[in-house]
């Protein structure tokens, strides 16, 4: 647990107190989700050419077991300004490849489901399948509390009061294997954070002292929860690395062919990775429903194979393995 204090020694001199002001964020004009998002990357899939590290998705946390879920409003983002840390601390220990947000809204979008965190781990193995990610993460924030303590002392017309905030924030998270559909490990991060604020007052004017950090003091104890839950996962990380690797099941198109190099339209975005190989396939004969025209099943022949080698979110560029005569638009499919 992770605590912060400011105390204020008792002073009667107003000259004195006042010089003692604690100085809160908002005095910086930055809000509390923009003290997340300034301090953690965004929630986007670094290109690596570290083949070892596992792809891994994270879920919106949800939030329905909060007796007081108002709380959320006070950082912007609520459950997935929540899932967007945990996002960014994961890159950030070069361990893990993370599956970009608006890649993991469009595979929700077309199966027709949302990010609420309430799925079970069977739903949870079939999003990581589509994305190309190993593991998958879902969580609930069970606790989210601020709790407020005020104290004072007066002399001769002056008074100075304290008021001690207290944020409580309490995350449980599981990692679901996409290939079985099995919790790998489940975690438990907790913090508690505080802050003491003086207001000053002569003769009952208040001096306007006092601050209002308590979107801000959320933020930070929600940090501290997930690195918690994050030191769990390092500390369970040859079971982590035992899971197998995953092929994405989402196809991609040849955009370009120059000489032995193929460039398709698919990257890290979409669970590619370094080393991936790919069969390059042309489709020779569409079978139409009689009934309505459309093509209900598309017939193909394969031209050959290609090995990536350089990954970036949206392109891959791969040599080729096997085969001959590639064209731009042929059909490029995971093996």
């Amino acid at each position: 647990m992770t605590i912060i204090k400011k105390k204020y020694p008792k002073i009667v001199s107003i000259a004195i107190a006042s010089s003692l002001i604690t100085i809160s964020l908002s005095s910086l004009n930055i809000s509390p989700y923009q003290a997340l998002a300034q301090s953690q990357p965004s929630q986007t899939l670094l290109a690596q050419n570290n083949q070892e590290r596992l792809t891994i998705a994270v879920m919106d946390f949800d939030y329905s077991s909060l007796s007081n879920a108002r709380n959320l409003n006070l950082i912007d983002g609520a459950a997935r300004g929540v899932s967007d840390v945990v996002a960014g601390e994961l890159v950030d220990t070069r361990k893990y490849r993370v599956i970009e947000r608006s890649r993991l809204n469009d595979v929700l979008n077309e199966q027709g489901l949302t990010d609420s965190g309430l799925v079970d781990p069977g739903t949870a193995a079939q999003i990581g399948r589509l994305l190309g990610a190993e593991l998958i993460m879902v969580g609930s924030i069970t606790q989210f509390d601020l709790q407020e303590r005020g104290t004072g002392f007066g002399l001769f017309g002056f008074s100075l009061g304290n008021q001690t905030k207290k944020a409580l924030v309490t995350l449980n998270t599981r990692v679901i294997n996409s290939t079985t559909g099995e919790i790998v490990m489940s975690a438990e991060g907790q913090a508690e954070v505080s802050q003491v604020d003086g207001d000053v007052r002569i003769r009952g004017m208040d001096l306007g002292t006092s601050t209002n950090n308590d979107g801000t003091l959320l933020t930070v104890a929600t940090r501290d929860a997930i690195r918690e839950v994050i030191q769990q996962m390092d500390s369970r990380q040859t079971e982590l690395s035992a899971v197998g690797r995953v092929s994405p099941d989402v196809s991609g198109v040849v955009a370009d062919v120059a000489g032995n190099s193929v460039i398709i339209n698919r990257g890290s975005n979409h669970g590619y990775r370094n080393g991936l190989r790919l069969s390059i396939e042309r489709v020779s004969r569409e079978v139409t429903d009689p009934e309505t025209g459309e093509v209900i099943r598309r017939i193909t022949d394969q031209v050959g194979v290609i090995e990536l080698q350089d990954v970036d979110s949206t392109s891959s560029q791969g040599r080729i393995v096997s085969g001959s005569s590639f064209r731009v638009g042929d059909i490029a499919s995971p093996m």
